[in-house]
């Protein structure tokens, strides 16, 4: 598999990075999580998980996974494969970030899937308080998680979506379906 592109979307805590991070392992992928470009932001300012930020943060994020994006469109060999996540809502900013990545698969040429990842409310609302997702600068609100999980999530528009709910399926499980799906779909 060469120049190919698995795009997880779902809320918080759904297990975007953890099926992302098998998938790229097994695909030989670069894993551009959300996280990735938020990151370089999150560290400067102070934040908990829980406090929503202010408004003026997100462009200041945007203009990161923009030059990621951009890199990555221009200058990444073509034979790489990528795995992206993005933790979409309804929110029109997730619309342009959901544009921004499917512009650069399209400018590589690489043959894509969205997976759009759900759980149920408590599961979800368990996992985002793992330990581990405050040293990753993640979501930690289980109260948002139970909405979140209620939440539709985000369509992507794109002809090649799967719906996958990871409530009982182990991640390696989950990175089974995705791939699966992307071999039938790139036959």
């Amino acid at each position: 598999m060469k120049n190919a592109v698995f795009y997880l979307i779902g809320p918080p805590g759904v297990g975007k990075y953890t099926v992302g991070t098998i998938i790229a392992e097994r695909t030989a992928a670069k894993l551009v999580d959300n996280h990735y470009s938020i990151n370089p932001i999150f560290g400067l300012i102070e934040q908990d998980g829980r406090t929503p930020l202010p408004a003026e943060v997100w462009p200041q994020v945007g203009k990161v996974r923009s030059a990621v994006l951009e890199t990555i469109a221009a200058f990444s060999p073509r034979e790489w494969n990528f795995v992206f996540t993005h933790a979409a809502s309804d929110d029109p900013s997730d619309a342009g970030t959901c544009r921004e990545i499917l512009s650069t698969a399209e400018r590589r040429g690489a043959s894509v899937i969205v997976a759009r990842l759900h759980c149920a409310p408590e599961e979800l609302a368990r996992r985002v308080l793992a330990p581990e997702r405050r040293a990753r600068m993640k979501e930690m609100d289980p109260e948002a998680a139970r909405a979140n999980a209620l939440a539709p999530v985000f369509d992507p528009g794109h002809p090649n979506v799967i719906d996958i709910d990871t409530t009982a399926l182990p991640p390696d499980r989950v990175a089974d379906a995705i791939m699966a799906a992307a071999a039938a779909l790139w036959r």
